[in-house]
């Protein structure tokens, strides 16, 4: 059976997914995501031979732009949740969404869900609850 709820509480490096029944009363911590690039300034992410250029053949790196390959990490990141939220809806694991992001990152979500996961949205929250702590979350983001 899946669950009522799941709300994604994130910001450009750190997701927590929870998720609660109908009533909302006790919230599960479902998993963890990290996006330790998001953390790195672009200079430093430049320098790591490791991490390839995300730029496309079409148009000029963004990563030559000020902030550039920071900006890359954090749409890499935000479509990785974006995914992470699609599969969940394939398994049937949830039946509403909410979200908790600060501003900038919650603009590059809502580009990246799919249709199909904005239709389960049921709250979009513009706030950075990312280093609250998991009991305090009931009492920031209404449910009700």
């Amino acid at each position: 059976m899946a669950d009522a709820l799941w709300i994604l509480v994130a910001n450009a490096s750190r997701a927590r997914l929870f998720s609660t029944d109908e009533r909302a009363e006790k919230w599960d911590l479902r998993e963890e995501l990290f996006h330790e690039e998001s953390r790195q300034r672009s200079t430093e992410l430049l320098n790591q031979p490791d991490n390839p250029n995300a730029g496309t053949l079409r148009k000029p790196s963004a990563e030559n732009e000020p902030n550039g390959r920071q900006s890359l990490e954090h749409e890499r990141f935000a479509r990785q949740l974006a995914e992470r939220l699609e599969q969940g809806l394939n398994e049937r694991a949830y039946e509403r969404l909410v979200i908790a992001a600060p501003p900038e990152f919650l603009g590059r979500l809502r580009k990246v869900i799919s249709d199909r996961v904005h239709k389960h949205l049921m709250l979009d929250m513009r706030a950075d609850f990312s280093n609250i702590p998991a009991r305090e979350l009931p009492d920031r983001i209404p449910l009700t």
